[in-house]
């Protein structure tokens, strides 16, 4: 196995360990314990989000790119910002949730919608070819920003949900849009009982 993997692997260790840090977070009761767990959480977070661009760039550049990599890096990466999004968005930082009810909503939906989408092109054998959008890119940069923000207590997180929100929004279309015209080049989206042109003279 290479050290791309293992580095990938790692990160999925860490999930359980990010949420367990905000859960006792949440439990403690003096303000020393909860800057304490909250701080070990953000720690955990930074040590995950480096490991994805050190395990990027031994793959690309000491040639350890592999199958397997390729299947488990963005699964990792989905699950740790998922288990950010959900965590917090239920503990109380500050004597509230960080992130309001709406934000992980919409960066869920759209990742549900975009993987139902490339199962089903995937599904009908329609090439998939969709390339990542730069909303995409952007969504995500500003969803790390607000996850940062929030267990740093900062007054930034709103407002990096809300631009991050902005541009899931826009990146669910682009790719909806996309997903659409893959179909539009097959013959899936057509009704199976079309009349078919008669050959008669």
């Amino acid at each position: 196995m290479t050290w791309a993997n293992r580095i990938t692997i790692g990160r999925f260790l860490l999930i359980p360990v990010f949420v367990g840090l905000l859960v006792y977070y949440n439990a403690s009761t003096t303000v020393e314990d909860m800057v304490g767990w909250r701080y070990a959480a953000l720690a955990v977070f930074l040590i995950a989000a480096i490991s994805d661009g050190v395990d990027g760039y031994l793959a690309r550049h000491w040639n350890q790119r592999t199958a397997l990599g390729a299947v488990l890096d963005p699964i990792a990466d989905k699950l740790l910002m998922l288990a950010a999004l959900v965590t917090l968005s239920i503990i109380r930082i500050g004597g509230h949730p960080p992130f309001p009810l709406w934000f992980p909503i919409i960066i869920i939906g759209r990742d549900a919608i975009l993987l139902v989408g490339f199962l089903v092109l995937t599904f009908l054998a329609a090439k998939v070819d969709v390339r990542p959008h730069w909303s995409g890119k952007f969504s995500t940069f500003c969803t790390f920003i607000a996850i940062g923000s929030a267990l740093l207590g900062s007054g930034v997180t709103l407002w990096a949900c809300e631009i991050g929100g902005m541009a899931a929004l826009i990146s669910t279309i682009v790719y909806v849009r996309a997903g659409i015209r893959i179909l539009n080049q097959t013959t899936h989206g057509k009704p199976l009982n079309a009349t078919q042109p008669s050959n008669k003279s």
